[in-house]
C-alpha cells in the first residue's frame, strides 16, 4: 500500500471569517436572504443537555481552544454566485448553546446570565470561525458531514474522572 492511495477527507471550505458571539444573530439574519438552513435533515436533533451547553460556553469563555468552528455549505459560494441555500453542516450544538446564552436563556458560572456581566466579552475568545464550503451535490455534503463526525474518539466520563482524581492526588 502507498500513502497516496489513502482516500482523503472531503476538502474543507476555503472561505473563513471569524464572528464574535455578539454578532452571530445579525450574521444569521443577514444570511437568511440566501436561504440559510440551520436544521437540515442530516443534522442530529438538539441533543446537548443544558449542562453540556453550559460547559461549552464556560469552556470557551475561560479561553478553551478548539471546537469553535461552524461549517456551512453553499454551492457556488467561492465563485460569487450563490446557487443554493447556505446549509449548516457542523456546529449546530455549539451554535444553539451560544444563542441561548446570548439571549439570557442559559445560566453559566453559578447562575449568571449574559446580561449580568458588566464588561464586554473578549471577542478574540467568544467567537466562531465560520467556514463555508462550496460542494455542488447533496452526496458531497453528506460525505463531508460523515468525514467530520466519524473517526474521532471522545473521552468517557470515567476517563475524565480518572484524570481528575490523579490531579487531586498530585496537588494534595
Amino acid at each position: 500500500m502507498r500513502f497516496r492511495d489513502i482516500k482523503t477527507f472531503t476538502r474543507d471550505g476555503n472561505y473563513r471569517v471569524d464572528i464574535g458571539w455578539d454578532y452571530i444573530e445579525s450574521w444569521i439574519a443577514e444570511h437568511e436572504n440566501y436561504g440559510l438552513e440551520l436544521d437540515p435533515d442530516f443534522q442530529r436533533a438538539h441533543v446537548w443537555t443544558e449542562a453540556q451547553q453550559r460547559a461549552y460556553v464556560e469552556f470557551v469563555l475561560r479561553g478553551g481552544i478548539g471546537s469553535q468552528e461552524l461549517r456551512f455549505n453553499c454551492p457556488g459560494w467561492m465563485r460569487g454566485n450563490v446557487d443554493g441555500p447556505i446549509v449548516l453542516v457542523d456546529g449546530k450544538q455549539r451554535l444553539e448553546a451560544v444563542r441561548r446564552f446570548m439571549r439570557d436563556d442559559l445560566l453559566i458560572f453559578g447562575g449568571n446570565k449574559r446580561s449580568d456581566f458588566t464588561d464586554r466579552m473578549d471577542m478574540l475568545v467568544a467567537r466562531f470561525s465560520v467556514r463555508i464550503n462550496d460542494l455542488e451535490t447533496r452526496a458531497q455534503v453528506l460525505q463531508w458531514y460523515l468525514d467530520i463526525n466519524t473517526g474521532g474518539v471522545v473521552h468517557t466520563d470515567e476517563e475524565i474522572k480518572k484524570v481528575r482524581r490523579l490531579l487531586i492526588e498530585e496537588t494534595s
